[in-house]
């Protein structure tokens, strides 16, 4: 019997201008994330790495991310310049996404 394919056994996909950029209508600024992190063929565990050799500190985890892209914690200025580093993307974008937040 035939299995669904994850997305993530694709493999990356060339990202465009709009997915790198730009925040789908209504998709939420943890979604945006976590389909960024997957364009670029990074798991949860590979991305926290990442900020974690960015920042010279060993204090991002997995399971941070998942809160973040989960909407139950906010990542904090240092996180977002560390997660805009990691996933190539302008910082002003994710600035302007916790601004937004802040206004619900």
């Amino acid at each position: 019997m035939l299995r669904p394919i994850a997305r993530e056994e694709i493999g990356p996909m060339a990202p465009t201008a709009d997915d790198t950029t730009m925040r789908h209508d209504g998709e939420s600024f943890g979604e945006w994330i976590a389909r960024r992190r997957r364009q670029l063929g990074l798991s949860q565990r590979d991305l926290a790495d990442q900020m974690c050799a960015t920042s010279g500190r060993s204090t991002v985890t997995r399971h941070e991310l998942s809160r973040y892209e989960r909407g139950v914690r906010w990542p904090r200025r240092q996180a977002l310049e560390l997660l805009a580093a990691c996933l190539d993307v302008p910082l002003q974008e994710l600035q302007q996404a916790s601004a937004e937040r802040l206004q619900r």
